[in-house]
């Protein structure tokens, strides 16, 4: 993708609200699994361990892996294209659209089959193949006009607000305000993509997830088109 576009806060925007309505569908269909936050995810394995329940825990320690492999991959990806004065914004999100659609067919298919349960093989399958997609995009997006921010969770985010907001106030950054505004407009989409994933779930089951495909797609087409 340009980076033009990539420059742009409205596209991690975007991105923060798409990760919101993936989350909040992924979430519903893998029984409680999150899809992007790790410290979530990581107490639900401390507890499993705890009580020495192995197979619990696994369902959630083979997630964490595959989500940090993902960020190596797109971090690997992203270093890469910018050694080569170029990014690799496009390919990433491409990437995801591709996993998200085969989350959604997939998923589908396997849960009108019944194969669908907690700790089967499904199960597993679904949720690397999820994971996979939010951690590409954990590592597609990072910087913005200066700004650090993570468009799929949102502790990191709302710790940055509260100390920009401080600074704000105190007068301590004159930039403080622009920062503090762009992590409070995540947030908000973070938070309406998980509220309209929740919803057109409800109604669409796991073919809401055409909404951030076609979106990833249409990203993706316009930083090709802009790259040429």
């Amino acid at each position: 993708m340009s980076t033009v576009l990539a420059a742009r806060p409205r596209l991690a925007f975007l991105l923060a609200g798409i990760a919101g309505f993936v989350d909040a569908v992924g979430f519903l269909t893998l029984f409680g699994l999150f899809t992007a936050h790790l410290s979530g995810n990581t107490a639900r394995l401390g507890v499993e361990l705890g009580r020495g329940d192995a197979a619990a825990a696994l369902a959630y320690a083979v997630p964490i892996a595959v989500f940090i492999g993902a960020v190596f991959v797109g971090a690997a990806t992203t270093a890469a294209a910018r050694s080569r004065g170029r990014t690799a914004l496009a390919p990433l999100l491409a990437a995801e659209a591709v996993l998200v659609a085969v989350f959604m067919v997939l998923g589908t298919l396997l849960r009108d089959a019944g194969d669908l349960t907690p700790r089967s093989a499904a199960y597993y399958a679904l949720a690397a193949t999820i994971v996979t997609a939010m951690g590409l995009q954990t590592a597609s997006l990072r910087h913005v006009c200066g700004i650090a921010v993570q468009t799929t969770f949102i502790t990191g985010m709302v710790v940055s607000f509260a100390e920009e907001l401080v600074a704000a106030v105190r007068g301590d950054d004159a930039d403080a305000s622009r920062r503090a505004g762009v992590h409070g407009l995540l947030l908000g989409a973070y938070l309406g993509g998980a509220v309209a994933g929740s919803a057109l779930d409800t109604a669409w089951s796991l073919w809401a997830l055409t909404v951030p495909v076609a979106a990833l797609v249409a990203l993706t087409a316009a930083g090709v088109e802009r790259s040429a």
